[in-house]
């Protein structure tokens, strides 16, 4: 669920015409892009108590509400987000009526925080009149239902409805090549949700067509050498490397760890995930020795970016020791896990989900080097972890 954001730009030595809920909102906003999540909370909370006094009929206060329940959202408190945009839903019927787009846009924000939730059968027919709001206010072929249509094929492919889904997904891939023409950038999203929806029912034969013709368009808008080029080439290598065609998967992933390192240059972190992908593809090959100075060299960069103890450096420095592990290196092995699993405490918290992961890859090299009563002390802390997670 996103907030829209209103930006305002203050100059030195203007007079502030603003209200007090407009400053609010755009304090609010500011603070949100930013990511600073408990000072936009307060500043939201001022402008509802702000929009609580004016005329009942008055859209800044289901604005509001939505504003302070995307907070809420985006903290993972779904029980203080709910009867807010339960509350936006009712005023902007009220305000709007039931064939205003706004409208139906609230109904796609509460559909959006219970599918969240995994709460499907509530999601689905919110987000079902959505678009029966949204047709009956732009018609039929207005390229706005695409987010709706998506929405609803994400209800019923998260519970395997694929048939429907599918459905929906065609719908979404016309409307948009209708109104935009066979070469637009705004087919690529939708060419690779339906290219998804066919991978999760393993039929590459149809997907593998739409994200080369994603990868086509993307190269035509932005260049060969573009950054623009990176989601298609790992998607499609992601897809071929499923149906069982390494060698071309692998000239793509190289493809994009080229294009990302003479786009950003060679210690630029996001040279990062292309190592990391490339790696991972090396590791189910078996090719061990290629992927191990793959994530040697993407451990150094966040290193040296980040410093020795962020989260960023025990990821890559986890997998560099699980590829050790595979190779029954352990001598090589233990110092990073170890490592990792020192940072994620640090960083996370000792009963953090991700410090259990950590210590069940010690555990296995524990149990793999004789050292079983280690082992089962470690284990006993991720049980107790895990227990109260």
């Amino acid at each position: 669920m996103a907030a829209s954001l209103v930006w305002a730009i203050g100059l030195a030595g203007c007079g502030d015409t603003q209200s007090p809920w407009e400053r609010h909102v755009d304090r609010g906003d500011l603070l949100f892009q930013q990511g600073r999540i408990k000072e936009a909370k307060e500043q939201y909370a001022a402008a509802l108590k702000e929009a609580e006094t004016f005329e009942k009929q008055d859209p800044r206060l289901p604005r509001s509400l939505t504003k302070l329940a995307a907070v809420h959202d985006a903290q993972g408190e779904y029980e203080q987000a709910e009867p807010l945009l339960n509350r936006a839903v009712n005023l902007n019927e009220t305000i709007l009526g039931d064939r205003d787009p706004q409208f139906a846009a609230s109904l796609s924000n509460l559909a959006a925080l219970y599918f969240a939730q995994r709460h499907y059968e509530k999601a689905l027919p919110l987000f079902e009149r959505a678009l029966q709001v949204r047709e009956q206010a732009l018609g039929s072929d207005h390229i706005d239902l695409t987010l709706d249509l998506k929405n609803l094929a994400g209800v019923l492919a998260a519970q395997e409805h694929y048939a429907q889904a599918e459905t929906h997904l065609l719908r979404a891939l016309e409307i948009t090549e209708n109104a935009t023409g066979p070469d637009d950038p705004q087919l690529v999203e939708r060419l690779n949700n339906l290219a998804l929806l066919y991978r999760a029912q393993q039929d590459y034969n149809k997907a593998i067509p739409l994200l080369e013709r994603a990868l086509a368009i993307n190269t035509k808008q932005y260049g060969a050498e573009s950054p623009g080029l990176l989601g298609s080439l790992n998607n499609l290598a992601s897809m071929l490397v499923a149906q069982g065609a390494p060698d071309k998967a692998e000239e793509l992933l190289k493809q994009a760890l080229t294009i990302t390192e003479q786009s950003f240059g060679p210690e630029n972190p996001r040279l990062v995930a292309g190592l990391t992908k490339l790696a991972d593809f090396y590791r189910l090959q078996g090719q061990f020795e290629k992927a191990e100075p793959l994530l040697a060299g993407a451990l150094e960069i966040n290193e040296k970016k980040f410093g020795p103890d962020h989260e960023k450096v025990a990821n890559v420095a986890n997998n560099l020791a699980l590829l050790y592990f595979l190779q029954e290196k352990y001598a090589q092995a233990e110092p990073l896990f170890a490592r990792a699993l020192a940072i994620n405490e640090k960083t996370l918290g000792k009963e953090h989900p991700i410090v259990a992961r950590t210590l069940r890859n010690y555990v296995a090299l524990l149990k793999k080097t004789n050292r079983a009563q280690e082992a089962q002390k470690l284990e006993t802390r991720i049980a107790t972890i895990e227990k109260d997670s």
